[in-house]
This record gives C-alpha cells, structure tokens and sequence, in this order.
C-alpha cells in the first residue's frame, strides 16, 4: 500500500499560481501532477452536511451513521475512487499530486477524508493580484467559478466580494498548515516565480525527491499533451513569467483598491507582502468636475472622428 509520500494536494486560491506550479512538479519523471480532476472537490461535496440545524447534521455520513455505518466505512471506498483516479493516470510514475484550486472551497469536509494519506503544498499569491486575475478569469468565462460565487455572496461589489473570500480561505488555509505542520510545505507564488530553482528546490527536498531543477524545469516546458480546465494561458508559454510589480495597479480601479487594500492588510503582512498606501480618491466636488470633463472629452472625440 502507497503512503502519504506519494501522495500530495495541492492548495492554494483561484489565480495563485497553483497551475504553474503543477505543470513544474509534472516536470520531474518520477512525479504526475495531471490538470484538474475536480474528483477531491466533488468528494468534499458529497460528505459535506448541513449543520446548522436542530438535531443530527443532514448529509451522507450522519444519514449512513444512522443504519450502522461508521464515517471510515463511507470514507474508505471513496477515498479509493479518487486516490484511484490519481494511481491510473500517475501509470509508471510513483508520486501524484493532486491540483484542482476549487478543494479548497471544501477543505472543511475534506480534511478527515485526507488527513494521514496525503501530503500538502500551499501556496499563497498577494490578493491584489488575485483579486484583478480573478475578474480577468470571470470575464474570459462569462462567470465566476460557481464555488467562489457562493462564497462572495453578500457584496454589491465583486472586487470586495472576491477579497473577502480570498481572506475566508486563506485564514482557513493557514490554521489547516499549522495543524498539520510537517505535512505542509508553504511558499510564494512570487518566490516561485522570482527564484524558481530554489523554490522548487525546496518543494523537490519537502517531497523527498531527488532532482535536476534546471531539466525539471525545462521539461516542464516541453511536454505537451494533456490540457486541463485550469489556466489555459499556462499551455502557451515556454518559460516562467515573473508577474509585473504591482500589476493589479493597472487593473483595480482606484476606488476598488481603497475598499480592498484595508480588509487584507493584516494577512498581506503575514505572508509577508508590502501593504501600499491606500489610494486617495476625490472629494464630491472634484469627481463631478473629473466626470464633466472626460464627457466633454469623449464628446469632442466623437465629433472629430
């Protein structure tokens, strides 16, 4: 029977480099890491329960706990369904790792199901970032991933909604690293892409797996085949991008970013990311004369084309 070192899940939020970071671990010849399976999240779906209610939860494990079945005997099978998915697609290769960032919208019901057969690989990205390549990711789609809508609910405004759900996950993210200490391996999504090798490096050590960086790298790089549901921009590069300074500068809108900026300000200096300044916006009387001129401006555009 395989154990928990050969075996790995990836988390990390929407847009934070997890299908980067897959494609280098599929890199190395002894390592599968396949595009999404969505297999761990639909698991975290069905042992899910509604808890909130008077009484026993309502779901599959409390229903089947009922007629005489133990939670192991309900997790044990599916466990076997998904880990199995992972075995046959590894084929010769003797590690997997699993990388589909919707899990951790079910990391709750997901944990007991994992703990002690899996290992985990956290990575985190600064949420500005996130924030603005998520609504890049919502506009491509024509929707937000149904897991993340649910969880932005409540905000009239999607840039907010989306931080708060960044700040919900990462704050469960990190309690869920602690408890599992040695199991997880943490890094950044701009350490990753600023000093790949070292990076990588330290995941191949944590992994216990020993490697040529620089081939692993460019293998990476030069495979081709499978295509997944994840970034699909990841299949048209040829090398690691390191991301621009302060890119979302050019993707928030100035008003967003003050709303945003002060919500994660504490958990971005956690991580270790410089908090900037919070923009200055205009007073009321200042807006309405921005406003009037760029009407006249657009106005006097039209006319002369």
């Amino acid at each position: 029977m395989k154990s928990k070192n050969t075996r790995y899940v990836v988390l990390g939020f929407p847009r934070s480099g997890t299908t980067l970071l897959a494609r280098l671990l599929n890199g190395h010849p002894d390592v599968s890491c396949p595009p999404e399976t969505f297999s761990f999240a639909a698991a975290g779906k069905f042992l899910s329960e509604q808890t909130r209610v008077e009484g026993p939860h309502i779901g599959v494990l409390s229903g089947l706990g009922m007629l005489g079945f133990a939670a192991e005997e309900v997790m044990a099978p599916l466990r076997d369904t998904v880990f199995g998915f992972q075995e046959k697609l590894a084929g010769e290769r003797p590690i997997w790792v699993e990388k589909t960032a919707t899990n951790i919208f079910h990391i709750e019901t997901l944990e007991p199901f994992l703990a002690g057969h899996v290992r985990y690989i956290y990575i985190v990205r600064n949420p500005l970032d996130v924030v603005a390549s998520n609504m890049d990711l919502a506009s491509n789609m024509g929707a937000q991933l149904s897991d993340l809508h649910a969880l932005t609910q409540g905000s009239d405004i999607s840039q907010e909604g989306l931080m708060r759900a960044w700040i919900d996950r990462t704050k469960v993210l990190d309690e869920f690293a602690g408890r599992h200490g040695a199991d997880c391996h943490y890094l950044r999504y701009e350490d990753l892409t600023e000093n790949p090798a070292e990076s990588l490096g330290a995941i191949m050590k944590f992994m216990g797996v020993e490697a040529d960086i620089e081939q692993q790298i460019s293998a990476a790089f030069s495979q081709t085949g499978r295509i997944g549901l994840g970034d699909f921009r990841i299949d048209e590069t040829t090398s690691i991008r390191t991301p621009k300074k302060d890119g979302w500068r050019k993707r928030l809108p100035r008003t967003m970013a003050s709303r945003i900026i002060p919500l994660a300000a504490e958990l971005m200096e956690k991580h270790g990311y410089a908090v900037p300044k919070v923009p200055k916006l205009p007073d009321r009387e200042t807006a309405i004369r921005q406003f009037l001129m760029a009407a006249e401006l657009k106005r006097n555009s039209a006319k002369n084309n």
